[in-house]
């Protein structure tokens, strides 16, 4: 079934799938589904595809995904019609068309409100009755955590391990993505900077003057 749009490229929601109400699927079957979407893969190349994209910000459980493959199965959403391939006897997964339906209603539904777990963030409420230093560190801990996190994004290339490279470089997700990672980090390694000078700066901080870079 195709969503009608609106002028601002809204989905609209008379066209609801009714395949989105029809399976409570976990996060790890539905990123199975996504993945199984772009090509057909074994699941031990959709735990490698996602630890080389998604881990940051979506978990897939090791432990969930094998198990989740033989519901998706059962419920006609994913099939292995080769059986067992390779010289590991690898079974290769693809999307049936009930399945690339399910995964259209996901993609269409509202996505759940952000939350995020971060124990450098929840330390910052609580450093500062502790002594300036403390806050320095944290600081200083935050911008190395996310040079990191720049340096491995700036390194990924999409599409590299798909089975038609060439094709996959015409997709704009994985792009996007990759560039949204890397602006993300630029911006928390700015209010980095700005944040160490201010506390550097603070006269109520002059004990750190020694800590100055």
């Amino acid at each position: 079934m195709n969503k009608q749009s609106d002028t601002n490229g809204n989905l609209d929601a008379e066209s609801k799938n009714p395949l989105e109400e029809e399976f409570d699927l976990t996060p790890t079957a539905w990123t199975i589904l996504g993945f199984l979407s772009l090509q057909p893969r074994s699941g031990y190349e959709i735990r490698e595809a996602a630890k080389r994209s998604v881990h940051f910000f979506w978990g897939v459980s090791d432990g969930q995904l094998y198990p989740q493959l033989k519901v998706l199965e059962s419920l006609k959403l994913i099939e292995a019609p080769h059986g067992a391939e390779g010289p590991r006897s690898r079974q290769r997964w693809q999307l049936t068309a009930r399945g690339r339906e399910a995964l259209r209603s996901w993609l269409a539904a509202p996505s759940a409100h952000i939350q995020i777990r971060d124990e450098n963030l929840v330390k910052f409420l609580f450093a500062s009755l502790e002594g300036p230093e403390f806050l320095l560190h944290l600081i200083r801990e935050r911008r190395a955590s996310f040079e990191w996190f720049r340096n491995t994004m700036e390194a990924v290339q999409p599409g590299s391990f798909w089975d038609d490279p060439e094709n996959a470089s015409r997709l704009t997700g994985p792009a996007m993505l990759k560039r949204y990672g890397i602006e993300f980090a630029e911006t928390v390694l700015n209010w980095c900077d700005q944040a160490e000078e201010a506390l550097l700066s603070d006269p109520n901080t002059s004990s750190l003057n020694s800590e100055r870079k």
